[in-house]
């Protein structure tokens, strides 16, 4: 009789194992779990008020200035000048991703 019971053990743990890994392996998709996204860029529009080195200030629709801080990685439209109307691209961290003039 315990040797039975050893055996029952031991298949259930094999069962178990072998459930626990096809779950893991199951490709589908789980529609209970909220879908993991990268978060996106945000976009800046409005006119270039001036440039300050490494910041460019832009005025935004509503009438607020907002500083955007270039680097080296920043694509960069040659053309900008001030009263340029721009779009600008902001990472989630807040490094901007370009600027480039706006076409209007």
């Amino acid at each position: 009789m315990n040797q039975s019971v050893g055996v029952l053990v031991v298949t259930g743990i094999v069962a178990l194992g072998a459930a626990t890994l096809a779950s893991a392996t199951d490709p589908t998709p789980d529609a209970s779990k909220p879908a993991t996204s990268m978060p996106a860029a945000q976009l800046v529009k409005g006119e270039l008020l001036k440039i300050e080195g490494d910041f460019y200030v832009v005025k935004d629709p509503a009438g607020k200035e907002i500083r955007l801080q270039v680097s080296k990685d920043t694509l960069l439209d040659a053309r900008l000048k001030a009263g340029d109307k721009i779009d600008a691209q902001v990472s989630p961290d807040g490094r901007v991703i370009m600027i480039l003039k706006a076409l209007e």
